[in-house]
């Protein structure tokens, strides 16, 4: 009885913990968003501010392009929406033909493909930078809010590739041998049963893609220069140019931008646990 109490004791403590350690960041940014910049800018820590303003957020939803002040807040945040839902959408859509092919067929060096898929993966983004810049700014597609949609499409191919065969690969092949004899087509047997069967591992690739996506700050800040294409992560970035530094701004806009992530990961957190669990069976 005794053993049982502590092993729940220390279940709590650890549980704890991880509470501590995954919701303090929060809470701190959280904090700081609602602190005068003068407390703010001082070298302690603080847990509460000694006096609450909304003045970052007024700030904030104040900025206009072409203004001279705040950056844009709403129209970076509507180009990081845009840009990491068609990402998303486009790297699903295509992917999916690519892993049902790597899954299901067997042909001569399907292996070796599919090891160079994940190959391309690894390339350092930053050794492309150069020649991409070059090839976009050609075609005249700088600054231009496809040109990052079709340049993150391009990197998460592998990585939804990867996934995707090893969830598809999993079907029976009885099943489809059935349906086969029954009829159906390979894009019949795709839709009808290996999507649905598929459908945890496909929203949580769906949901990296979107995070990945939302995340990306490289190429955003290169191939972008008005506030038309810059993401959500360019525009926090200049919140510190002119040689000022404004925490809270950066704060505030931060703190706003993590929100829809996380608000998607909660809704979604079903299907992310499935995926990421049927994964690591099947892997």
């Amino acid at each position: 009885m005794r053993k049982k109490r502590m092993k729940k004791f220390f279940l709590y403590i650890g549980v704890l913990m991880v509470l501590v350690f995954t919701l303090l960041p929060i809470y701190l940014l959280f904090i700081a968003t609602i602190t005068p910049s003068g407390e703010l800018n001082a070298s302690t820590t603080h847990f509460l501010p000694s006096e609450i303003t909304l003045e970052n957020y007024k700030n904030l939803f104040a900025g206009e392009a072409n203004s001279g002040g705040a950056p844009p807040f709403f129209l970076a945040l509507r180009n990081s929406l845009i840009i990491s839902l068609s990402t998303t959408a486009l790297a699903i859509a295509i992917g999916m033909f690519a892993s049902y092919a790597y899954a299901r067929f067997r042909f001569k060096g399907r292996s070796q493909l599919l090891m160079s898929v994940l190959g391309l993966r690894m390339v350092p983004e930053i050794v492309l930078l150069i020649p991409l810049y070059v090839i976009f700014a050609r075609a005249g597609l700088i600054d231009n809010v496809a040109t990052l949609i079709i340049i993150y499409t391009i990197f998460n191919l592998p990585f939804v590739i990867w996934l995707l065969q090893g969830f598809f690969g999993s079907v029976s092949k009885e099943m489809e041998e059935s349906a086969l004899m029954d009829g159906a087509t390979h894009p019949m047997f795709l839709f009808r049963f290996i999507v649905p069967l598929s459908a945890p591992g496909l929203i949580a690739t769906a949901i990296f893609v979107f995070l990945i996506s939302w995340d990306e700050f490289m190429f955003a800040t290169i191939f972008t220069s008005t506030y038309d294409a810059k993401t959500l992560t360019v525009a926090i970035s200049e919140f510190s140019q002119k040689g000022m530094v404004d925490f809270g701004l950066q704060i505030t806009a931060g703190f706003l931008g993590s929100i829809p992530p996380i608000i998607l990961a909660l809704i979604l957190q079903r299907y992310i646990i499935s995926g990421l669990s049927e994964g690591s069976v099947k892997g």
